[in-house]
């Protein structure tokens, strides 16, 4: 047997899907209820809140993924800072997340506000995991980039799919 040969030439392209419409292919239930394209697996609420579904369980998730970071938490409470020292006043998200994209905070879904514009703060305490206060004892200040957040507004996700979520075609 000899050495291998020059790679062929490129094969023809195939035929491109219709633009926005991901091939037809969504992502169906175990019930057989449409979730979402595959192509944008998310879902749009009412009140125009962004969820993620998670493919395996069929309920709704959080998606933290910012541009150049992500993290798998189940809840982002260690997040969030205050200017005071002792976690009192305006509540503050250093975790750069979308608008309309709900996150959890100590059990319940929040979410940035449209109108929640970042800036360079100065912290002096921020909320450990299980929302008790780390005042920063003996510490500096902390500064970093962070949007405020309406710690009152709490949202309920839609109804849940059945899982596992497959692929379908559908028209």
């Amino acid at each position: 047997m000899g050495a291998p040969g020059e790679p062929g030439p490129a094969g023809l392209q195939g035929v491109p899907g219709e633009p926005g419409k991901c091939n037809d292919l969504f992502y169906v239930d175990a019930a057989g209820r449409v979730v979402a394209p595959v192509c944008a697996p998310y879902l749009i609420d009412a009140q125009g809140y962004t969820w993620r579904v998670d493919r395996e369980t069929g309920q709704f998730t959080h998606e933290a993924t910012v541009e150049g970071h992500s993290t798998s938490l189940t809840d982002m409470a260690f997040n969030i800072y205050f200017e005071t020292g002792d976690c009192s006043g305006q509540a503050y998200m250093t975790f750069l997340l979308a608008p309309r994209v709900p996150f959890p905070v100590l059990g319940k879904y929040r979410v940035r506000t449209d109108d929640a514009a970042s800036s360079v703060r100065e912290f002096r305490s921020k909320w450990r995991e299980d929302g008790t206060c780390d005042e920063f004892q003996g510490r500096p200040p902390f500064q970093s980039e962070a949007f405020p957040l309406a710690l009152g507004q709490e949202l309920t996700p839609p109804p849940a799919f059945q899982g596992p979520l497959h692929i379908e075609r559908r028209p």
